[in-house]
């Protein structure tokens, strides 16, 4: 009967250091464009821009149209599809989602009382930043948490 050899400790540990940065390289050609997140960001902070600025038609239009282009754009071209959606990346998403939130909040109420254009400028420049900081946020943790392991095939929507 063929005995099988039996690896070193050495050997073991590359072979799982291998495995791992198999992974994690699998896991970073996963995440989303940059360019994405970048229109995105720029479509969130146009649209906060317009609203404040008296043209809330406007915004919302840019806002749709530029949602929905981009939408499709992801789902055509990215490498990967879902999101993580166990307690853990809910809990760390909503984290990340009130720090921008409240940034935003505050400056919408607490504004100059009369229409100022320098105002829906800074607005909109806070928004597109904060957005793009946002969605680069969520999707290095997504490549961390799927390049390391963990998740359970289970938790991914």
């Amino acid at each position: 009967m063929y005995a099988a050899p039996t690896p070193t400790p050495e050997e073991a540990r590359d072979s799982l250091d291998q495995v791992s940065a198999s992974r994690h390289a699998a896991a970073q050609a996963t995440r989303r464009p940059v360019w994405i997140d970048a229109g995105m960001s720029i479509t969130i902070g146009a649209a906060l821009a317009l609203g404040p600025g008296g043209y809330p038609v406007a915004a919302i239009a840019v806002l749709v149209v530029g949602s929905l282009v981009l939408t499709i754009a992801q789902r055509r071209l990215s490498r990967s599809h879902g999101q993580l959606v166990d307690q853990k990346a809910v809990g760390a998403r909503m984290l990340r989602f009130a720090i921008l939130f409240v940034a935003l909040f505050v400056l919408l109420q607490f504004g100059p009382s009369n229409w100022q254009p320098w105002y829906s400028v800074i607005l909109g420049a806070v928004a597109a930043i904060g957005s793009f900081a946002w969605l680069r946020w969520e999707d290095r943790y997504r490549a961390g948490r799927l390049g390391a392991g963990d998740y359970h095939h289970d938790d991914q929507l």
